[in-house]
């Protein structure tokens, strides 16, 4: 049985509610709006932002470390079994 990947398993949870937010809002507000394009904006700078200062605690705790697949967390998802796209896996 593999480990549990903590750095994944927020990632991919965070990911989803941030695209369940976003399309909720793409239905309300319409994709070409301005408002929509500035809501969702902020909505990916909050959820990057917020993500990137989490992992960083975790990784000075020695919780989690950099992935060697480098990825970029502001790439989204990506076919790593470490760190699905988060850049970072278990210590």
């Amino acid at each position: 049985m593999e480990k549990l990947q903590i750095a994944s398993s927020i990632f991919l949870n965070n990911l989803e509610t941030m695209k369940a937010t976003l399309s909720l809002l793409e239905f309300k507000l319409g994709k070409a709006t301005e408002d929509y394009i500035f809501a969702k904006s902020q909505i990916m700078d909050f959820f990057y932002n917020n993500l990137k200062k989490l992992f960083k605690k975790l990784e000075e705790n020695k919780i989690i470390k950099r992935c060697d697949c480098k990825a970029n967390l502001r790439c989204g998802f990506k076919k790593c079994i470490k760190c699905s796209g988060s850049g970072y896996c278990n210590y």
